[in-house]
């Protein structure tokens, strides 16, 4: 037999048991009234097993009702969390527990995540599905919520995104849209989702075409002089995007005599 020696509290409402074999349980005070636990009382070692067992259990599920109010967790998170401390089969009741008592509940968790995205952030449908794959979400729900996501985005979304990238951006228009394009793709965002976009508005890339040519010609100028300056110069900026026309129209009144 295992006597309870001593039964001294502590804060937050948890007592500590001390016990004859030199063990201490800490336990809540809802626990401590439930078992029994005084000092003095004797139990067997069956009899303290299962007292441990149901303590631990207590603990469990009621650190996991704490994790859960600050946010919903999906049924991966809470086995995550809880097996930093607690055996298997404690994790499987507690979960199962939750489960019907509908505090882990997977789709309304999936719910809730693709309207936070969808309504608070810049992000596409494919972090939704990546986020909820990394949470181990059933393949469904997956597919349904993120279908749902996609559909929701709409053109007003899209050019919005356009927008702020457009604040950001020094360059060609075909660069612009490439390069949105890209950034877009690892929001989340598929090619569906692109075609959104309207594209025919005042973007004025003169400026910045004005900007880069002075820059090459500078440059290929040391190195380069008439025809094969005219080529190194229009070979540049044909690869940042801008029309070959108007790059032959800039350098229209320049002859291979005369410019280098």
């Amino acid at each position: 037999m295992i006597k309870i020696d001593k039964v001294s509290k502590k804060k937050n409402g948890l007592y500590d048991v001390h016990l004859s074999n030199g063990d201490k349980m800490t336990v809540h005070e809802e626990s401590l009234v439930r078992h029994r636990l005084l000092s003095g009382r004797e139990l067997t070692e069956e009899e303290l097993k299962d007292v441990y067992e149901s303590i631990q259990y207590d603990q469990a599920y009621v650190g996991a009702l704490k994790y859960i109010s600050y946010k919903l967790r999906s049924h991966h998170e809470i086995r995550d969390y809880l097996g930093e401390e607690y055996e298997t089969y404690i994790i499987d009741d507690v979960v199962g527990r939750l489960m019907d008592e509908n505090y882990i509940n997977d789709e309304m968790y999936a719910e809730a995540l693709k309207n936070t995205m969808l309504n608070t952030s810049d992000k596409g449908p494919g972090l939704l599905e990546r986020e909820l794959k990394k949470h181990r979400i059933e393949e469904d729900i997956i597919f349904t919520k993120t279908a749902a996501f996609s559909d929701a985005v709409d053109s007003e979304r899209m050019n919005k995104l356009k927008q702020k990238e457009l604040k950001r951006y020094k360059g060609s228009n075909r660069h612009f849209s490439m390069k949105l394009q890209e950034k877009l793709m690892t929001k989340g965002y598929y090619k569906e989702h692109f075609e959104l976009i309207d594209f025919d508005d005042d973007f004025d890339e003169t400026p910045f075409f004005e900007r880069e040519f002075d820059k090459l010609y500078k440059r290929y100028k040391k190195k380069y002089e008439g025809f094969e300056l005219k080529q190194k110069v229009t070979e540049a900026l044909l690869r940042k995007g801008y029309a070959y026309d108007l790059i032959q129209e800039k350098l229209g009144g320049m002859t291979d005599e005369t410019i280098g």
